[in-house]
């Protein structure tokens, strides 16, 4: 990245120098540079960027992030988040479009669903009641029928066969 302080004036941006230690909550309205060390949240209604020499240790939340220096916790970007080579994140991103360029160091999950992470409800457990044994079936051979039945059974046999 050429000099960051030239991008923020072309673009109306802020710039938190390489120098500053912030700890709290920041919120801003305008573009963001972050060349130093933030430590607690960050909401943001626009674009911010973690430049090279920035370390973040806050759950971050704008419409557009974009990551080269190092994050320790969640991004939420309500349209976009790139991930850039030199970009160490520790933390989840959460956001319709991701980008993770090759050669940075993601650790976590990435959710573009648009919904955050729902726990699905315990279902109870289910106790299946023992199946009953079905009491196997006797066939009667023509050997167990009484005389009288075998040649009406041979007669009904023959009958289906040529109706068929």
């Amino acid at each position: 990245m050429s000099n960051p302080y030239d991008t923020a004036k072309e673009r109306n941006s802020s710039v938190l120098g390489p120098t500053l230690k912030f700890k709290g909550e920041l919120t801003a309205d305008e573009d963001l540079l972050i060349q130093g060390r933030i430590e607690g949240s960050i909401k943001h209604s626009s674009s911010l960027t973690v430049g090279e020499g920035g370390h973040v240790k806050a759950d971050v939340a704008a419409e557009y992030i974009a990551v080269e220096g190092r994050v320790e916790g969640d991004l939420k970007g309500s349209q976009s988040v790139t991930i850039r080579e030199s970009a160490k994140i520790d933390g989840n991103i959460i956001s319709p479009t991701v980008s993770l360029l090759e050669g940075a160091t993601f650790n976590g999950k990435i959710d573009m669903s648009g919904e955050q992470e729902a726990q699905a409800p315990e279902r109870p457990e289910v106790k299946e009641e023992p199946k009953q044994k079905a009491a196997p079936a006797v066939e009667e051979t023509p050997a167990d029928k009484p005389k009288g039945q075998k040649k009406t059974q041979a007669k009904a046999d023959k009958k289906s066969a040529s109706a068929a």
